[in-house]
């Protein structure tokens, strides 16, 4: 009678769990995993979180800067409507004098920016937190820009607690040209 190889590989599989059995059903001789193997695995999966918080990150700070643009631009009409009456009235270095020294044009300007993006994003989540908006204002000849900069606080669940990972600075620059 002629044995072929896999007659012969399926006796020793069938000897090797019939001996298993005998020893110990849960313990195979194939299934060790080195320790270098476990750091490799551990390594690899914080490899890819790291990846993707990175990639939260900059999507969240891409998403609060295209909602910044958007009420800049809605700055930059306010200031159009404001500069335009106060040039009609010949008394445009009276509007700069109120840009500069009055406090409650500057915070009512600023107010409008932070509820407009608060309007299109939150301001605050588990994940991240807006703060220290401001809004300053620079005069160069025929010229107002506005800087717009905040920072923006993300946070990483662990254990039950919520803890700062990284602060992001965000700016942008804005100008609206004074001459018709």
């Amino acid at each position: 009678m002629n044995i072929t190889g896999s007659e012969v590989r399926m006796k020793k599989l069938f000897q090797r769990v019939k001996n298993s059995a005998d020893r110990n059903p849960l313990r195979n001789d194939r299934g060790d995993i080195s320790i270098y193997t476990c750091f490799f695995v551990v390594g690899i999966v914080m490899l890819v979180s790291f990846l993707l918080l990175y990639a939260s990150i900059r999507i969240t700070c891409i998403n609060i800067r295209n909602g910044a643009k958007m009420e800049l631009n809605n700055l930059s009409a306010s200031i159009y409507a404001d500069t335009y009456r106060s040039q009609r009235e010949t008394n445009f270095s009276e509007y700069l004098n109120t840009l500069y020294s009055s406090g409650d044009y500057t915070a009512m300007l600023e107010d409008m920016v932070t509820d407009g993006l608060a309007s299109k994003i939150p301001l605050s989540t588990d994940d991240y937190r807006v703060r220290d908006i401001s809004l300053s204002f620079h005069v160069t000849g025929d010229r107002v820009e506005y800087v717009f900069t905040c920072n923006i606080e993300f946070y990483i669940y662990m254990f039950g607690h919520s803890y700062p990972a990284i602060t992001r600075p965000v700016e942008l620059t804005g100008y609206h040209n004074t001459k018709f």
